[in-house]
């Protein structure tokens, strides 16, 4: 039970008690934090660093493959090499180093015990400032990047080039993997958060007619 006293100009000191349950949600200050909006948590500049390496090495496997022909005289398979390394990179950066710090988001899948696959999911974004460039440029360049592999995998294909389709596929692939797992971890963060806001304000609605129903109890006393 949870034990506090109310001093009156009378020198009355009444003692009631009440339950922990209903304070321990609302003196929490992980819960306090996460419901904090964005304009009161400490603003910081864009990390142009951060964002630079979030779009280089899409950048370059991109400009790799395009100009096979000039850099390596068309050979596909250092070609192959290079795009595929590059792409390695990426997907490590990305998943990471620029989604945690850019948008305070990270994902990861494991193959559990019984041989299903399970993701997991950590979002800090509500924790700490995320400045709108930082956020616009990581989501911008993780979609507009499969889009551009696309439209180069159309091209191989309507001109026969198989096995440069081959290529792009597994570059796409490893573009789309982060796709699916950071639009999944941002579905799951807005779940979270709705759940958090939803239990702090009945949290709030306990504990005002707790206190109301008190106030009328030494009112009428």
């Amino acid at each position: 039970a949870f034990s506090r006293t109310m001093s009156f100009g009378g020198g009355l000191e009444p003692t009631y008690e009440m339950p922990e349950s209903h304070l321990e949600p609302l003196s929490s200050s992980s819960a306090v934090q996460q419901m904090l909006s964005q304009d009161m948590l400490p603003r910081r500049p864009p990390q142009r660093m951060v964002i630079l390496f979030h779009g280089l090495f899409k950048a370059l496997a991109i400009l790799v493959y395009v100009l096979s022909g000039f850099l390596f005289s068309g050979s596909y398979v250092l070609t192959f090499v290079v795009v595929t390394i590059l792409s390695a990179v990426d997907f490590w950066t990305v998943k990471n180093v620029s989604g945690r710090l850019l948008v305070g988001m990270r994902w990861w899948n494991f193959i559990d015990e019984n041989g299903e696959s399970q993701w997991r999911f950590e979002s800090f974004e509500e924790q700490r400032f995320v400045h709108p460039t930082d956020s616009n440029t990581f989501w911008l360049v993780l979609f507009v990047t499969p889009v551009v592999w696309l439209l180069l995998a159309v091209g191989a294909l309507f001109t026969l080039r198989f096995m440069w389709l081959l290529l792009i596929v597994v570059a796409l692939t490893c573009n789309m993997i982060n796709v699916v797992g950071y639009a999944k971890c941002k579905k799951d963060a807005r779940k979270k958060l709705k759940t958090l806001g939803g239990n702090v304000l009945s949290r709030g609605m306990e504990m005002g007619a707790y206190y109301l129903g008190r106030g009328g109890q030494r009112g009428s006393g």
